[in-house]
């Protein structure tokens, strides 16, 4: 059942187009996908991977929680993912964020519990960043997502109020740094009360995410939960470029 939600039919593969007779995806990429289920399990808070058979909960949520009520991704960035997210976010191929959205969807499914959100939020770019790429990728997996869930979306309730750094090169307490006050809610009566997902690409230290549910918070939502494509293994340094 988890499988044909993941994969529906189709008929060559989103990602290397090798025909299919299941899903988006090929057997070989579609193994590459899920073969971190039989390693790792995510934090029950932050969702970083942990290994199987260790603690529930990682050591920097034991340090302190995140914000946000829970944050779940599609698996680990390194391999297959990794060069699937690259692809969409630097190289162009917007053709990506339908099946990547589609996954987004069924981790929406299957780790966020029965609760249905009331509105989906993507993680808003930087104006310069928006006019250099021309898209949001967040806004695009969030778009695949809310259609194949039948959730609105809305990519214009949150906006960065300042430019930022780019995240990919900066320390994890850089990354606080980098984001504290950056993000502003512009009409807080479409959220006031609302259980909300914020969907990104990748949660690194979950200093976007948490500065995101902040200001969520902030503006009256009622609880946040977080979906990316990716998140990190504790204790391996996965996110360089």
């Amino acid at each position: 059942m988890l499988l044909s939600w993941l994969f529906p039919r189709g008929k060559a593969c989103s990602w290397c187009g090798r025909p299919v007779h299941q899903g988006f995806f090929c057997t070989s990429c579609r193994q590459q996908l899920l073969d971190w289920q039989q390693h790792y399990h995510p934090c029950l808070y932050c969702g970083r991977l942990l290994p199987l058979g260790k603690q529930a909960v990682c050591n920097q949520c034991r340090e302190e929680l995140p914000p946000f009520q829970k944050a779940r991704s599609v698996g680990p960035y390194q391999g297959l993912l990794k060069e699937m997210i690259w692809a969409l976010k630097y190289q162009g191929r917007r053709s990506l964020a339908t099946p990547l959205g589609h996954l987004l969807a069924g981790v929406v499914v299957r780790e966020l519990g029965s609760g249905r959100p009331d509105l989906v939020i993507p993680v808003p770019l930087t104006s310069t960043r928006l006019r250099v790429r021309t898209f949001n990728q967040a806004e695009l997996l969030a778009l695949a997502l809310g259609q194949e869930l039948d959730l609105p979306v809305n990519g214009e309730v949150m906006f960065r109020v300042r430019e930022t750094a780019p995240q990919v090169n900066l320390s994890r307490r850089s990354r606080w740094q980098n984001l504290g006050g950056a993000f502003k809610v512009t009409a807080p009566g479409k959220i006031t009360g609302r259980h909300l997902l914020l969907v990104d690409d990748v949660l690194t230290t979950g200093a976007t995410a948490s500065a995101c549910t902040r200001a969520l918070q902030a503006a009256g939502a009622a609880d946040v939960a977080v979906v990316t494509l990716a998140t990190g293994i504790e204790n391996l340094p996965c996110f360089s470029p």
